[in-house]
């Protein structure tokens, strides 16, 4: 039997362990990032310091 007659999609999955550490991490800063940014939009408006 050969290796491409028992592959049936031709590609290996790279979704592991690290990849989804990767994907979360990511989702955790982006949604940091968007929740700072609407609590320093409750303190007036742009530069904030000149409030």
């Amino acid at each position: 039997m050969s290796p491409q007659s028992s592959d049936k999609s031709g590609r290996k999955s790279n979704l592991n362990v690290y990849t989804m550490m990767l994907i979360l991490s990511f989702i955790a800063l982006t949604t940091g990032a968007i929740l700072l940014f609407m609590e320093l939009q409750r303190y007036g408006t742009w530069p904030q310091w000149n409030t």
